[in-house]
Formats: structure tokens, sequence, C-alpha cells
């Protein structure tokens, strides 16, 4: 007991000789109440490589530990790093005795503070982020233990040691000025929290009004802003964890790795990085992707996470500010002048807070970023809301001129549409009159050619002219109602199966006698079943025939060859005429389209049109094969039924002697 107290003597002898010899800050009475005190200037530092440097080592004077005067402004800790700090406060006479050293930053996780009263006894206090809040000597936010200073000079040891960024920096407050800066940061705390509250609750509005994801996620933003800034002013243990240090100690990085992962999403969708550049939008969420990542590793207490994030944050926030200056000279996107200027305000103070904190900027007196910095954003924040709201009012806007667009096309399309109707009531009406007179001319004509006049040769030409006009008057006014069926929404055909070997038999006869004479029809055995409406099947078949028929010699063949496969039946059409225009075959099956070749006869250009329309109702499609100097190929195309598919390709090789291989019997016309 007796060589304990002699110890404990010994080392408070120690303390007392060193005090006298230090030089000694002298705290005035008009010090410390509205600005602090720094420390920085009267500060030895001595780095600990060890970790294992105990105070009665300190005291002892052992070899190899040195202090040196150093300005802690320009110290930074680096992760793990233990530092020794000495001190000499004095009081001015007429100066208060109690006062209080503040260090900055509020995350610094272990500081043990070593002291003499005036008995010699050493005492030690003990706090940091990982010392619980309820155990502090000064229950703040911030990061201070009690001293009491009197007119002699009186040395204070401070062992520090963190993870986080740390530009160190000591500074004293009478404790009276102490208290009135902690209502200060708490006031203002208070009234960030209701402007971000009132930001939040507008863009949820706006999300609600205008359904556009940029309003929650700048909610969101808006809220890991407020979280972040609560947390780096210390107020993760007096207000979230006050029992849980080592909570409360990673909670500051994992609310500014999350911070830094949901600005880089909200830039990307704000300012349309997809839009403009697809790399700087993979750019961006790759960064975003990191920093959740970062927030994650600091859950499980990697250090080192905090340190990636920020400068990864620094990287990020100088790329964003390229990317401002490139979209407005290169885009010239003024639409988002207001957000980026305002945006640029806040990536600068949230990068150069980063800066210093890292060490790579020195600042005089880095404590002060504790209330520039969160002031300066929330300012930011505050222009950065009405250029959202800018945005709102652009989108509402956007909206109703949209609405307007959309009613006017109404309006017209409802015009357009009774007016149609009309058009399609009086074809209709027309149509059905011509339909009379021609079948009257068309019996007149042919009983004509059946009657003794009808064998002179004048008679005989009158009359072919007459039924070859009147036929394709029939074939033109047929198309016309087709075309005006489809037009209208017949689109679904007749489910009626049929055999398709019947439609080739009925359209064997398109024609008058002589044309009938120039067509050749290749058909294939078997039965051919198919789903649909016969009678649209045969009109689209006779379209191509009597299109060959039309565009090709007077004395040349046409050739209309069927095949059935394992799933379609295919009719390809092949003439002798002239060669269609390469300009003209990507427009050849569109509504009332006449080729220059065609100008000479006579048509109205929807029977390719209509040919193809339905052949895509039944499930197959018609398409140029090829059309050279040797002529002309179309094919036409529908489904066969499924349950006759498999069986047609059987059928249609059942044939006699050589059509066997081919699958076709030749039939002439």
């Amino acid at each position: 007991m007796k060589r304990n107290s002699c110890l404990v003597f010994l080392m408070g002898l120690a303390l007392w000789l060193i005090s006298q010899n230090a030089q000694a800050l002298v705290l005035r009475d008009d010090e410390g109440i509205k600005e602090p005190v720094s420390l920085s200037g009267e500060i030895e530092i001595f780095k600990d490589t060890s970790g294992n440097i105990s105070i009665e080592d300190i005291l002892s004077a052992r070899p190899g530990i040195d202090f040196i005067a150093g300005n802690t402004r320009h110290r930074q800790l680096d992760a793990g790093e233990v530092f020794w700090l000495r001190f000499s406060l004095q009081q001015e006479s007429g100066a208060p005795s109690e006062w209080a050293v503040q260090i900055f930053p509020s995350w610094v996780d272990d500081i043990r503070v070593y002291s003499q009263d005036a008995s010699g006894e050493i005492s030690a206090d003990r706090l940091g982020d990982r010392q619980p809040f309820a155990s502090r000597a000064l229950p703040t936010s911030m990061l201070a233990f009690p001293v009491s200073v009197d007119a002699s000079p009186r040395t204070y040891y401070v062992r520090v040691k963190t993870h986080g960024l740390a530009p160190l920096c000591l500074h004293a407050w009478q404790k009276a000025g102490l208290q009135r800066t902690e209502s200060n940061r708490l006031a203002f705390l208070s009234a960030f929290a209701g402007a971000i509250g009132v930001m939040v609750l507008m863009n949820l509005i706006f999300w609600a009004w205008l359904r556009s994801s940029i309003y929650p996620v700048y909610a969101l933003f808006l809220v890991f802003m407020l979280v972040a800034v609560a947390s780096m002013l210390g107020y993760a243990s007096s207000l979230f964890f006050p029992g849980e240090p080592l909570h409360a100690d990673r909670f500051v990085d994992v609310t500014s790795c999350a911070l830094m992962s949901i600005a880089a999403v909200f830039v990307c969708r704000f300012f349309d990085y997809e839009q403009y550049s697809a790399w700087a939008a993979w750019f961006m969420k790759s960064a975003a992707v990191a920093f959740a990542a970062m927030a994650v590793l600091s859950v499980w207490g990697v250090d080192s996470a905090i340190h990636a994030a920020a400068y990864l944050q620094i990287v990020v926030g100088f790329f964003n500010l390229a990317f401002f200056a490139w979209l407005m000279i290169h885009h010239r996107a003024f639409q988002f002048l207001l957000a980026a200027l305002v945006f640029t305000g806040v990536n600068l103070s949230w990068t150069f807070y980063l800066l210093v904190l890292l060490g790579l900027v020195k600042m005089a007196q880095p404590f002060v970023l504790e209330s520039w910095i969160p002031m300066l954003q929330l300012a930011n924040l505050a222009l950065l809301n009405f250029a959202v709201a800018s945005r709102s009012r652009q989108a509402e806007l956007k909206l109703r001129a949209e609405r307007k667009r959309a009613f006017n096309s109404m309006k017209v399309a409802k015009t357009a549409l009774e007016e149609k109707v009309r058009q399609r009531e009086f074809v209709a009406v027309v149509s059905h009159e011509f339909r009379t007179p021609l079948a009257v001319i068309d019996a007149v004509a042919h009983a004509l050619e059946l009657s003794p006049s009808g064998r002179d040769e004048g008679v005989k030409r009158a009359v072919e002219k007459i039924r070859k006009a009147t036929r394709r008057l029939a074939a033109l006014i047929e198309n016309i109602l087709q075309d005006d069926a489809l037009e209208v929404g017949s689109t679904r055909p007749s489910a009626r199966s049929f055999d398709l070997h019947d439609v080739i038999e009925n359209v064997r006869g398109v024609g008058l006698p002589e044309e009938n004479a120039r067509l050749r029809i290749d058909s294939a055995l078997g039965r051919a079943m198919c789903v649909g409406d016969q009678a649209k099947v045969e009109m689209a078949i006779r379209n191509l025939i009597q299109n060959a028929l039309k565009y090709s010699p007077a004395d040349s063949v046409v050739t209309a060859r069927c095949e059935v496969g394992e799933e379609l039946f295919s009719v390809t059409v092949s003439n002798r005429g002239t060669p269609i225009p390469d300009g003209e075959r990507n427009t050849l099956f569109e509504r009332y389209f006449r080729g220059a070749t065609s100008a000479q006869v006579p048509g109205s250009g929807l029977g390719l049109h209509i040919s193809r329309t339905i052949a895509r109702l039944h499930g197959g499609d018609v398409a140029l094969v090829s059309s050279d100097a040797g002529g002309t190929v179309f094919r036409l195309t529908v489904r066969l039924e499924p349950a006759h598919g498999n069986g047609q390709g059987a059928a249609a090789g059942a044939g006699i002697g050589d059509t066997k291989a081919s699958g076709v019997v030749v039939l002439e016309v």
C-alpha cells in the first residue's frame, strides 16, 4: 500500500514539475463565451506508434518519448494511430476557474484525459464516440471534458485514437459559452429538421400528384441528409443511441455512405444522365452501388470503408461538376440551369468538407465546419427545392398541354371518323347501286354474244369489251367494299374450316376466256384444311392472279403454283411482266399505291394491300419473291389447320409418277 502511495506521489510530483516549466495558455475573462479559444498553437504532440504507452510511461520520461510542438490543425489522424497531446492552462486574475475543452470532430473514437488536482492526485477522464453518452462528464453532443484552472499553470495529457476522418482540433470554452453553443446547435438542428420535413412533405405531395419517381427519391435524399448531418454533429450518441456507443459510432459512417449513395441516384435521375450519356449514367449508378456496399461494410465494422467512400465522393463530385458544364455547353440544356447551379453549391460544400476532413485542404479553424456546412447545405437545399418545384410546374404545364393536345386530337379524330362513316355509307350505297346495273349489262352482253348477231366480228369485239369493263368494275367495287370492311375492324375471320383446294378450284375462272387461257395452275394433291373466311382467301388469291394477268404481255403465260407444307399453304404467282423498280418495292403493299409502270393499266391500287391484309389475318403473308427481266413472282401463304398440318406433306406427296417427288400435279386451264 505504501509502495502505491509513493508511486502516485512521484507521478504527481513529476507532473507538477513539468507544469512549472510548461508555457501555459492564459485564459481571460472575456474569452470562451461567443467564440472558443483555440489550443492548436499551445499543444505539444507525441505519436505513439506502438499504441501501448501509458500515462506512467509518459510521466517517467522514458527514452523515446519526446513531445514536439505541432499545430493540430495540420495533423491528420489516420485509422488506428494513437497520439498524445500535452498542453497547459492558466487562469488570468478575475477569469472563471471552470472551463471545458472541446475536441473536434465529434466522432473521435477514444479520448483519455489525464490531469492533476491541487492535492497532487492524478485523475483520468474517458470519453469519445465509442464511450456511452451517459458516462460523459459534460452531457453535450460535442466531445468536451471539464478543466479547472487557477493562477498556476496546470498541464493536461490527452490520449486520442480514432478510425474516422479527423483533422484534430482542440479549443476551450467557458462552461456558460459551451452550454449556449449546445443550445444554438440544438436549435439549428430543430430548424434544419423542420425545413427538411416541409421539403419531404412537399415532394411526397408532388409524387402523389404527378406520379414521378424523382420526388420520392429526392424525399429520401432529404431524410438521409438530415440524419447524416445530425450524426456528424454528434447527435448519434445523444439522441439515437445514448446507451449503445458502438452503434452510434458506426451509425455516423453508415448514414454518410447511404447519403452519398442516394445522392448519386438522385442526381442521375434528376438530370436525366441516361438521356444524355449512357456511360455517365453507368458511372453514377456504379458509384451509388459502391456507396451502398460501403454502408454495408460500415455496419459490419470495416473502418476503412468511410475513407474509401470519402475519396470516391470527391471523384463523383468533380465528375458531376464537369457533367453539368458539358450539359450546358454541349446540349444547351438550360432547363437544368437553376438546379445545376444549386446542386453545384451543395456539391462544392460537401466536397470541401471532405477535403478538410481528409487533410487534403488545411483550414485554420476546421471546427467552424460543424455549423457552417449544415447551414450552407440548408440554404442550398432550399434553393434546390425551388428547382424541384420548378420542375414540377413544368411537368404540370406539360401534362396540361398533352391533355389539351389529346382532347384536340380526339375532336379531330371524332370529326374524321364521322366523315369516314359518311364516306363509307356513301361508298356502300353507290357500290350496291352499281352492282345491279353491272349485272344487267353483263347478262345482256352475254345474251348478245349467244344471239345470231354475236357471230358478227364487230359485235363480238364490242361484247368482249363490255364484259371486260363490267368485270373490272365489279372487281373494283368488291375490292373497295372489302378494304372498307377490313379498315373498319373486321379483322377476325369467321372461324370455319374449309379446304384450300376448293378455293383454288373457285379462282380458276377469274377472267374472260382469253385471260383464263393464259392461266396455268399447279395444284398440290390431297386436302389442305384452313380455319377462317373462305371468301376472303379466294379474293386474296384472285387479286394476285388478276394483277399478274394485267401486268404481263397478252400472249404470255401466268403460273400459280400451290404447295402444302407442314404448317403453311402457299400460292406462288409468276408472270413475265416488266420488273418492278427497286424504289417502289417497299411501298407495293400500301393502300392505293400504283407504280410508274401502271399508268396505262386500270386499277385502284388496293389489290396487293387487301391480299396481304387477308393473308396476315389467316396467319400468313404476301411477299414479293423476285422481280427481274425473267418476270415477277409473288407468294401468298396462309396457316393450315393444326390438326391436319402434319398430314398434308404426306398427302401432297401421294401423287403419281414424277409428281410424287415434288408434291404437285400440273393442271392445264
